[in-house]
C-alpha cells in the first residue's frame, strides 16, 4: 500500500468533522456513481475489503504555512495517553497543572519524532479551529412559514477550519491515486457531511504527494499512532491499547439519507490519536479491521474500521511499572 499526503483548503463551515471513516463513505459514493474513477465498480473493490482494503482515509489535521519561506507544519492530535506518560513532570506539578496540560491538544508532526514524553504539546488556540453555532427556525412545510411558539428556534453547531488541512490516504498498489483525488475534488465541490445542501462542507484540493512514514525515524519506535478512528483487530498482538472512545452514529449517504431507515447501527471505535503498543513492533502501514452489519437495508454495507498509522516511541517500561 502506498500513502499520500493531500492538502485541502476549506471554503465554508462544516457541520460534520472531517474524520476518516466518514470521508471514506463519501469516496465510496463517488465510486458507486462513476466506476471509471478507479477502473472498478464499488462492489468489486469491496469484495476483499475485509482482508485487503483498497483505500484508507485519515482524519483531517491543521496544516499551517504562515510564511512561504518557512516549512509548513502539520498539527496532529495529542496521543490518547495519561498525562503522566506525556509530560515529564513531578506528580505534584502534574496535579496542579492538570487543566492546563489537558488543554494542550496538538503537537507538530516533524519526523523523526522524539519519544512522546519529550514532545512539546500546544493548545488549540495556537492551531486556530473555531467552533460556532447557527440559530435556525422550524419551518411549517405546508404553510411555508415558521412554526408557532416564538418561531421554535434551535441551535445547529458549526465548525470552521481557519487553516489549510492535510489528509493522509493509503491506496492499494493497483489503485490510482488520481481517481481518489478526483473523488475528493467532487466531494469538496458539492459539500461534505451534514448540511452540504445548505452550502456547508466545501473545500478545494490544492496538492498531493507520496509520503513514507518510515522514511525518517529514530529506529527506536515501539508503538503506532492511529490517524483516524479505528476498531483494533482481534489478533491479540497488542500488549496495550490507550484510546479515547468514539461512538459513530452513522447515517446512510446520498439518496438513502432520505429513506425510511436512514440510520446505521452505532459503532464503538477508538478515536484518532489512539496508541497501540504491539507485543512485537514491525513496519505496518495500517491497523484495524472492516466493520460489517452496520446497515439493516444494505447487507453488504461496510464501515472503515482501518486506520493509517505513524510509528512513535512510548516509554513502555514506565507504563509496565505502573500497572
Amino acid at each position: 500500500m502506498k500513502t499520500y499526503q493531500i492538502i485541502i483548503k476549506p471554503l465554508t463551515g462544516f457541520g460534520t468533522p472531517l474524520k476518516g471513516d466518514t470521508l471514506f463513505g463519501h469516496i465510496c459514493w463517488q465510486i458507486y456513481y462513476d466506476k471509471d474513477l478507479l477502473g472498478k465498480d464499488l462492489e468489486t473493490l469491496l469484495n476483499d475489503y475485509l482482508i485487503n482494503p483498497f483505500c484508507i482515509v485519515s482524519s483531517a489535521y491543521p496544516y499551517i504555512d504562515r510564511n512561504s519561506s518557512d516549512e509548513a507544519q502539520i498539527y496532529l492530535k495529542k496521543p490518547s495517553l495519561p498525562l503522566h506518560f506525556l509530560f515529564s513532570l513531578p506528580e505534584e506539578e502534574l496535579v496542579q497543572k492538570r487543566k492546563e496540560l489537558k488543554a494542550k491538544e496538538y503537537f507538530v508532526y516533524k519526523p523523526p519524532l522524539p519519544p512522546l514524553n519529550q514532545i512539546e504539546y500546544l493548545s488549540s488556540d495556537d492551531v486556530i479551529i473555531v467552533k460556532d453555532e447557527q440559530v435556525r427556525c422550524t419551518i411549517h412545510r405546508l404553510l411555508g412559514t415558521t412554526s408557532r411558539g416564538g418561531f421554535t428556534p434551535f441551535v445547529v453547531p458549526k465548525l470552521w477550519y481557519i487553516t489549510k488541512l492535510v489528509l493522509f490516504v493509503g491506496v492499494r498498489e493497483d489503485i490510482s491515486i488520481e481517481g481518489i483525488i478526483e473523488a475528493l475534488k467532487r466531494i469538496g465541490k458539492f459539500g461534505y457531511g451534514r448540511d452540504a445542501t445548505a452550502g456547508w462542507g466545501k473545500f478545494e484540493v490544492l496538492s498531493y504527494e507520496e509520503i513514507d512514514f518510515y522514511a525518517n525515524t529514530r529506529q527506536t519506535e515501539n508503538a503506532y499512532y492511529a490517524l483516524s478512528p479505528v476498531v483494533p483487530d482481534k489478533s491479540g498482538n497488542y500488549a496495550e491499547i490507550f484510546y479515547e472512545p468514539f461512538i459513530r452514529f452513522g447515517r446512510h449517504g446520498d439518496v438513502l439519507s432520505a429513506s425510511p431507515n436512514p440510520f446505521k447501527s452505532p459503532v464503538l471505535m477508538a478515536d484518532e490519536g489512539v496508541i497501540l503498543i504491539p507485543k512485537k513492533f514491525e513496519k505496518r502501514i495500517y491497523v484495524g479491521r472492516a466493520i460489517l452489519g452496520v446497515s439493516s437495508i444494505i447487507e453488504k454495507a461496510v464501515h472503515q474500521g482501518y486506520s493509517l498509522v505513524i510509528p512513535v516511541e512510548v516509554s513502555y517500561d514506565k507504563i509496565q511499572n505502573n500497572h
